[in-house]
């Protein structure tokens, strides 16, 4: 899996994504963890993953951590727990600098597609209670709030709403 090319300059829908130079869906690899890691840090701070988590996602055999990436630059990354016919999406950023392109919905696109095709019925994920544009990209991708978790995240502290979506 690793290094393997998942999708190239088009995207769901035909689209171009091409910004200027060649940008492909690939497995996370080891060389990659520094820079999402620092990405990360910039996003979520406290919040953020560890290298050591990083890695266990790129090694570990339930997750699919991929990565957007133009040229040599990662724009974001997204990360998939499969634990049989469920799945979680543990994580999905996309650097400060390229929000608001549409690279984000293109991760989670490309994470049901791998949910798919790794017979996943149901994919559950959190997102932070004020997220509305991330709520939105979900909700308009078929995820549906079912639950709450209260005080889950920090820094500021804040509830997560669960949600789910039926692949199959």
């Amino acid at each position: 899996m690793p290094g393997t090319i998942l999708f190239t300059n088009k995207v769901a829908g035909g689209k171009e994504m091409d910004q200027g130079g060649e940008m492909l869906f690939r497995y996370m690899e080891v060389r990659d963890v520094e820079e999402i890691w620092e990405m990360d840090q910039a996003l979520f701070g406290s919040m953020a993953y560890s290298r050591q988590d990083f890695l266990r996602a790129v090694e570990g055999k339930y997750d699919r951590a991929i990565v957007l990436a133009e040229e040599e630059e990662i724009l974001g990354y997204a990360i998939l727990r499969v634990l049989g016919v469920e799945g979680e999406l543990e994580s999905i950023a996309v650097k400060k600098k390229h929000q608001g392109k549409g690279f984000g919905k293109q991760l989670l696109r490309e994470i049901l597609s791998i949910g798919d095709r790794e017979a996943i019925q149901k994919i559950f994920l959190e997102v932070r209670e004020s997220n509305s544009p991330a709520r939105v990209i979900y909700e308009r991708e078929g995820f549906r709030a079912f639950s709450k978790r209260k005080a889950y995240y920090r820094d500021p502290e804040e509830d997560a709403i669960l949600m789910e979506r039926t692949i199959q």
